[in-house]
Parts: C-alpha cells; sequence; structure tokens
C-alpha cells in the first residue's frame, strides 16, 4: 500500500509540471520578465524531484528517465549528474555506471569517495588490477581506513598466485588491519586463506622434490645397470 501511494503522489507530481507548463504556454504575454525562465527551472527542479523519489522506490530505470529530462538544465546538470550516476550503480548497470564516474573524477580528482567508488565497480567488472591501484592510492592518503584495507587486501589476494604476487603488500596489510582494527571480523578470514596458499604452496613442492628425488633414484639405478 505504501508504494502505491507513492506512485500516486509521483502521478500528482507529473499533471502538475504539465499544468504549469501549458499554463505558461497560454499565458506567456502576460508573465513578469524574467518569470518564463523561473517557471521552466523548476519544471527541470521537479523532474530531479521524481526521479528522486523512483530512487527511493528502487526503481532506478525510471529514474534515469527523469534525471534525463532534469538534465536539460544546465544549472543543475551536474547534481543531477551525479545522481543518475549513482542510480546505475546501484542497478549494477556498471557499463554505464563506469565512464560517468570517471568524468567526475576527472572534474574533481581529489574526491576521495569518488575513487573508492570507482574501486568498487572496477571490482564489479573484474579489473581488479586498476581497483586495487585505487584502493592503493586511498590508503596513502588514509592508512587506517578499515573498510580501505579489507577491500585491499581482498584484491591483492583472490588465487594463490595473486596472493604469492603481492605477499608483501599482503603481509603489511593485514598486520595494519589486525594491529588497528583488532576486533574486525575479516582478519581470522585474510589469515586462514593465506594459510591455506602456504600450505597448499608447502605440498606442491614437497610433491615436486619427491618426484625430483624418484626419477634421480631412478636415473642412477638405470646407470648402475648398465
Amino acid at each position: 500500500m505504501k508504494r502505491l501511494k507513492k506512485i500516486k503522489l509521483l502521478g500528482i507530481a507529473i499533471v502538475f509540471i504539465s499544468f504549469n507548463f501549458l499554463n505558461f504556454s497560454c499565458s506567456s504575454t502576460s508573465i513578469v520578465p524574467g518569470q518564463q525562465k523561473v517557471v521552466i527551472d523548476n519544471i527541470y527542479v521537479e523532474y530531479s524531484n521524481i526521479g528522486d523519489s523512483y530512487f527511493k522506490l528502487e526503481d532506478y530505470t525510471n529514474a534515469v528517465k527523469y534525471y534525463k529530462m532534469a538534465m536539460q538544465n544546465r544549472k543543475i546538470y551536474w547534481a543531477v549528474y551525479y545522481k543518475m550516476a549513482k542510480a546505475y550503480a546501484y542497478s549494477s548497470n556498471w557499463n554505464e555506471a563506469l565512464p560517468m564516474y570517471e568524468t567526475m573524477l576527472k572534474r574533481d580528482p581529489e574526491n576521495n569517495s569518488l575513487k573508492a567508488s570507482l574501486a568498487y565497480i572496477y571490482i564489479q567488472q573484474g579489473q581488479l588490477k586498476k581497483a586495487g591501484d585505487y584502493y592503493s592510492s586511498l590508503l596513502e592518503i588514509d592508512p587506517l581506513n578499515e573498510k580501505y584495507l579489507e577491500n585491499y587486501l581482498a584484491i591483492l589476494m583472490p588465487d594463490s598466485k595473486s596472493y604469492f604476487n603481492n605477499k608483501e603488500k599482503i603481509e603489511e596489510s593485514l598486520e595494519n588491519l589486525k594491529s588497528n582494527f583488532p576486533n574486525n571480523k575479516n582478519a581470522e578470514s585474510f589469515q586462514n586463506k593465506i594459510e591455506e596458499y602456504e600450505k597448499a604452496e608447502e605440498e606442491r613442492l614437497e610433491k615436486e622434490n619427491n618426484k625430483e628425488s624418484k626419477e634421480s633414484a631412478e636415473s642412477s639405478d638405470s646407470k648402475e645397470s648398465e
């Protein structure tokens, strides 16, 4: 019932916009100088507000639809641009969200929130190298950010090969996480994963050594028999 009420409210807002526009069109000769622009600006603000209402309803498709209409007003273009990028991200439309967040970061290169959002999007697209680079730069600025440390560790060790390639960074980051956030729930999981990788590597090396020893012994026996 609550959702239906919100949709009704959206319907009323749409009618209100149309009415204002028609009213302006029919009576433009009596509008005070400058009022016409104010009315049009208000229409685009209302489009943005409708987009916000759809966003709250998690109807991101319609939210994007109204944000696009609102962005025709240059005054609110970038504010609505951010809202639309967020709607794409919330709907997991990473292909649309990525270039928008990259554009926003170019406009505001010191914005750590945008960097963190971009890192997350890169993770979703499987671009772990780029995501790791962003988290690395974020940790240089904010080395004791618990969430950055967790995400960075997860990126560095998705498999044993990545773990051994990034072993020094992982050990340093995990130590920071443990010492500064002793109650962190994921620290133990990271440690367990490291032990799992190390054990698997030990077993692999042991098998290789045993195989080499066996081959060497067989080669010696073969020479002796000759």
